[in-house]
Parts: C-alpha cells; structure tokens; sequence
C-alpha cells in the first residue's frame, strides 16, 4: 500500500490536484503493479512563505502568481 506525500505551493486549484493524484496513482501502478485502490496521495498545500529554498523563504524569491 503506497503513500505518497506531495507538498506544493498553495494556490492550485482542484482540477490541478485531481490531475496530479490521478498522474501519480498511474504511475505507482504501473512501476509496481499493486491496483489503483491501494495507492493513496496526499497533497499538502504550502504558502510560499512556508518555503525556504536557498537559504531564502520562496515568497521573496518567486514573483507572486498574478506576476507570472
């Protein structure tokens, strides 16, 4: 029974986070072999703010969303 955990930044709609749980759950499957209903993802939403990278909190580093 795989777990998987994404983390991400917030701000991804529902459609986006069905895709990736769905794109996951095939892949797992395919590379393992266990059936899809044995899979599960989680996906957590992270603010930027929450995020370091580099020594740096990803809010200061990436322009915000409506920016991009």
């Amino acid at each position: 029974m795989p777990v998987i955990t994404v983390n991400w930044w917030q701000g991804n709609d529902r459609e986006s986070r069905r895709d990736l749980v769905a794109g996951i759950t095939d892949v797992v499957t395919r590379v393992s072999g266990c059936p899809d209903e044995t899979v599960t993802v989680i996906v957590r939403d992270v603010a930027p703010d929450h995020w370091g990278k580099g020594g740096q909190l990803a809010d200061e580093i990436r322009p915000p969303r409506s920016l991009r």
